[in-house]
């Protein structure tokens, strides 16, 4: 067996690289063969894969957040090898709806174990997510929060941009499988959770051949704030009037512009519309964390 750790060095607030180094060091101890590559700040999916073939690869490692593991699923979907995240970013959601651990020890204790569960993916395009995509307003969030992390550390910088989309934002029409709606959001979940652990799809699972979408109608602002809350714990389905949950293989977007903003695994595209998204059932070997 032969493992690569593509690591982000700037994730986890520029910590990902030395808690790497920590773990590297517990896999030379143990006499594991692998190797590391640094991930780029652009798309390079394609560059992984070729690295992963041509050194015969089994077991791919993404080191960092939601953004590292997004880019690097890309690069295994359609190979013979197992996937693994190591949750050493600042967003790990994807690490959060999969129960997976942070602590050096108990990582190394995931990786040594070898225990692992085949998962879907959802795919837009040519490209493949491993959490979900989303329309309309966390998109807005999404967009505000990489402007006022310039400004802002951490949490901090999502709250504000939260705040301000609330006060700021409007409706868009979306026509979802060709219905018109007029809706705050309209995200498409494999995973559960997303925004830094709010529950939006309380009943997705990476592993039951199916995408989940959830829509949020039109409401006034004091209604929306009551809402978003309940988010964070997925209670938010009590709202029936305004909150609506459908399982399907596919869905189309389509907006009344040509482009749409979208979010996906926390990275932001610009989509020609309609956005045809698909689930890609038992795509992916995942190495999952289980205690003893």
């Amino acid at each position: 067996m032969k493992y690569l750790f593509a690591v982000n060095p700037v994730s986890g607030k520029n910590k990902a690289k030395n808690k790497m180094n920590q773990l590297a060091k517990l896999l030379r101890v143990h006499k594991y063969n692998f190797m590391l590559y640094e991930t780029q700040p652009y798309h390079y999916a394609d560059d992984l894969r070729k690295i992963i073939i041509e050194n015969n690869i089994t077991h791919v490692f993404a080191v960092g957040g939601d953004g590292t593991a997004h880019e690097v699923v890309n690069a295994v979907v359609g190979l013979d090898v197992f996937f693994g995240v190591v949750p050493f970013g600042s967003g790990n959601d994807f690490a959060r709806v999969m129960n997976l651990p942070k602590k050096i020890t108990k990582v190394f204790q995931m990786i040594d174990n070898n225990d692992h569960v085949v998962i879907d993916v959802g795919q837009v395009g040519k490209r493949y997510f491993i959490n979900y995509i989303s329309f309309g307003f966390d998109v807005e969030i999404l967009k505000k929060s990489f402007k006022l992390k310039k400004l802002f550390h951490g949490k901090l910088a999502y709250i504000l941009s939260v705040l301000i989309t609330l006060i700021m934002y409007k409706c868009s029409d979306y026509y979802i499988d060709g219905q018109e709606k007029k809706l705050y959001l309209a995200t498409i979940h494999n995973g559960k959770y997303y925004g830094g652990g709010m529950k939006i799809n309380p009943f997705a699972e990476v592993n039951d051949g199916v995408l989940d979408l959830c829509t949020v109608k039109k409401l006034n602002r004091f209604k929306l704030l009551t809402l978003f809350p309940s988010v964070f714990v997925g209670k938010h389905f009590r709202f029936k009037k305004y909150v609506n949950f459908s399982s399907k293989r596919h869905f189309s977007i389509a907006t009344k512009a040509p482009v749409v903003s979208c979010g996906v695994d926390g990275e932001l595209y610009e989509l020609n519309t309609p956005v045809e998204v698909s689930v890609v059932a038992e795509s992916v070997k995942m190495i999952r964390y289980k205690s003893h």
